[in-house]
């Protein structure tokens, strides 16, 4: 049995050499990055970005209004089951169920 293994990273592509034994990392090797951007490619990438940000915060805040409603919605079903209980019936203590 090998006391190394190979990992790539799928999103990286960094290479890991790993002990099989301990798990330590003992080598990694990175991808070499694209240095040659023009100006006008990394202001672009700045303002997509700009862009992808304003959709995930429309997206989460879409989100937290549906869970305005979900809460309320949980909320009247919890009432209306209470109401309908009998109020004759003792709560169950969860001590008394060892």
């Amino acid at each position: 049995m090998a006391d190394r293994v190979e990992i790539v990273c799928p999103c990286c592509d960094t290479r890991l050499v790993a002990d099989v034994e301990t798990g330590e990392i003992l080598s990694e090797v990175r991808p070499k990055k694209d240095v040659d951007k023009s100006f006008s490619e990394a202001m672009k990438q700045v303002r997509s970005g700009e862009s992808r940000r304003e959709e995930a915060f429309s997206k989460a805040f879409e989100k937290t209004q549906k869970l305005d409603s979900l809460l309320e919605k949980k909320f009247e079903e919890a009432r209306k089951k209470a109401k309908d209980a009998d109020p004759d019936e003792k709560p169950h203590n969860p001590m008394d169920w060892d």
